[in-house]
């Protein structure tokens, strides 16, 4: 004679409360940057650009070298953003786009954002969120690897696109 136990009949999951009550089961929002972080980091974008513009790239060795530009010759696609980023700071925006195209462009993209988040923020709206799907991901992936071997080519129209280092 086999004893079998009967199973529980639930009309509930186990982990249901009533809604409204104290234990109400929710999900913790997490925020991942404070005020202090966001003002920690813009004093030390502050500071660093600070520093690259009074320390000129172009002129000082205090400025570590590109790797992949030393063991290989060729421009990696960060190569020039730091002699760029003094050009733009000194409002030499042509010299800039001489050194690094792709930091120019990103940077004025970047400032864009910013600008239209803070007037939607001024207005009292929320500022849109950033979530890039995976086909825009995939295609600044390729504009950038694009950008890597179209400045390292030595013909013309694309020779201009190199870090004039």
């Amino acid at each position: 004679m086999s004893s079998a136990v009967p199973e529980p009949v639930m009309s509930e999951p186990l982990n249901s409360v009533a809604p409204g009550s104290p234990t109400t089961p929710t999900t913790p929002t997490v925020r991942v940057t404070s005020a202090r972080v966001k003002w920690s980091l813009a004093a030390l974008t502050a500071a660093g650009c600070a520093y690259v513009a009074v320390v000129d790239p172009n002129t000082s060795s205090l400025y570590p070298q590109c790797p992949f530009r030393a063991l290989t010759g060729y421009d990696c696609p960060g190569c020039g953003i730091t002699r760029a980023l003094h050009s733009a700071l000194h409002g030499e925006l042509l010299q800039a786009a001489n050194h690094n195209l792709l930091m120019v462009v990103a940077a004025f993209i970047a400032v864009v954002w910013i600008g239209f988040s803070a007037v939607q923020r001024r207005r009292g709206k929320e500022p849109p969120r950033l979530a890039l799907p995976p086909r825009v991901i995939g295609a600044i992936g390729v504009v950038v690897v694009a950008f890597w071997v179209l400045r390292n080519l030595p013909m013309q129209p694309f020779h201009w696109l190199n870090s004039a280092a």
